[in-house]
């Protein structure tokens, strides 16, 4: 058991953990539909990356806590299990835990697929819930970025490389633009 924001791991190379965001119908015609039975959500926020895919969301304009979309299979689920308030002991060895709801642990309502509990000793409270790790290549759309986007913090600029071919590039608010490049990345050397 992990302690508080303590991640399980951490991804690897091209790779990016998600927190996926609960599915927005659980009613049909009124009658409850069980988590068990309801369709995976295809939505979440990015927690960590790897190096490789950091590099990759740097040159799209993504960040770590971008809200996105991805395809229905995409990934492998990871169970992570945390601790997300301590107890009044800190020295409790957590022994014995007791289910708890999971509404009470956390505050955002988001409990898909989502186990709570709390120590019997010292009142920690204890929440397992599912991750997701895939390729940062199955982002399909980021909201953040079309909303960094809106709001001028960047913006998406057209050139071409010494060979003559389009290049887009990003430009975040307050960088300097520059014209002229000899790099060898294709995202980055962009003449005007």
């Amino acid at each position: 058991m992990l302690k508080r924001d303590e991640l399980p791991a951490l991804p690897e190379a091209d790779r990016i953990m998600v927190r996926p965001n609960p599915p927005v119908t659980t009613t049909i015609g009124g009658l409850e539909i069980p988590v068990i039975a309801q369709n995976q959500a295809h939505q979440g926020r990015i927690i960590a990356a790897g190096l490789k895919a950091l590099d990759i969301m740097y040159d799209n304009g993504q960040q770590i806590g971008d809200e996105v979309l991805y395809g229905q299979f995409a990934g492998a689920w990871e169970e992570w299990d945390h601790i997300m308030k301590p107890g009044n002991d800190p020295d409790c060895t957590h022994a014995e835990w007791s289910r708890h709801s999971p509404s009470t642990i956390r505050d955002d309502k988001s409990h898909y697929r989502c186990s709570g509990y709390i120590c019997d000793a010292c009142g920690a409270l204890r929440l397992q819930e599912p991750l997701l790790i895939m390729n940062i290549g199955d982002v399909m759309a980021n909201v953040d970025k079309a909303a960094r986007s809106r709001t001028g913090d960047m913006c998406v600029v057209i050139g071409r490389t010494e060979d003559g071919k389009t290049c887009h590039r990003i430009i975040r608010k307050g960088e300097i633009y520059v014209t002229d490049s000899t790099a060898t990345n294709g995202a980055t050397h962009v003449t005007a």
